[in-house]
């Protein structure tokens, strides 16, 4: 595989000298992962630092029953384990992979070596937190203030926006997504995630092809995401 592989565009180094950048892709390591493989799991002692080269990483939290919940996905170009950086934490959610899926890997060691000689990365990786704390707290407000189908709506857009693959017939989401996952990224039911996408399909904002969605009229599904009048659900 190439030294750059593309992760070297990656939000992780940007403001990063290019020497630096194949430093640290010359120190890391590559992991393929099989569908359904944990790359870590909650509570574990946090170990590495990983970057999406190819595939999805699906992010997912326990309840104190067990359940597992969906928070979001990782895409190529994206980092996950952030909290490496900081001594002595520990991963506070669980990573899957959704399909076959290549990361690379710094360990803690490889990490703080490299951190020391490149402080930059170590701002990039909290902003990278920093923003998923903020997209947490906009989906708390959604959840609070938004109709079901907005809320279902603006889950869409979000994952379209994160890795959706422009085609001649619209946007493709490159990863299968169940009704149950986006029923637990919207936070709903299954029952209205199904009733809401056989009504958007039949509007042809969405279809469906294989396993993934193809996001037919991205415009509808923006409009939607705003006002959806005609859903009472809460």
């Amino acid at each position: 595989m190439s030294p750059d592989d593309g992760a070297g565009r990656s939000r992780l180094f940007e403001g990063v000298a290019d020497a630096e950048r194949a430093a640290w892709l010359q120190a890391s390591s590559v992991r393929d992962c099989a569908r359904g493989e944990a790359v870590a799991r909650q509570g574990e002692p946090a170990d590495a630092l990983f970057l999406v080269v190819s595939g999805m990483l699906k992010i997912l939290q326990l309840t104190p029953e067990g359940a597992e919940v969906l928070v979001r996905f990782v895409g190529p170009g994206e980092p996950f384990g952030g909290v490496v950086a900081i001594d002595g934490a520990s991963y506070p959610v669980t990573a899957v992979a959704v399909d076959r899926t290549r990361l690379r890997a710094w360990p803690t060691p490889t990490l703080r070596r490299l951190l020391a000689g490149t402080p930059q990365v170590r701002v990039n990786i909290m902003r990278e937190m920093a923003t998923h704390m903020t997209d947490a707290m906009t989906r708390v407000q959604e959840l609070a203030t938004a109709r079901v189908g907005a809320r279902i709506a603006s889950a869409l857009l979000r994952l379209v926006r994160q890795s959706g693959r422009p085609t001649s017939d619209g946007l493709l989401l490159p990863f299968p997504l169940t009704r149950q996952e986006l029923a637990q990224l919207s936070g709903t039911t299954l029952y209205t995630v199904s009733r809401t996408l056989s009504r958007w399909q039949q509007q042809g904002v969405l279809r469906t092809t294989g396993r993934r969605l193809l996001i037919s009229r991205a415009a509808a599904l923006e409009a939607l995401a705003h006002v959806d009048a005609t859903d009472g659900e809460p």
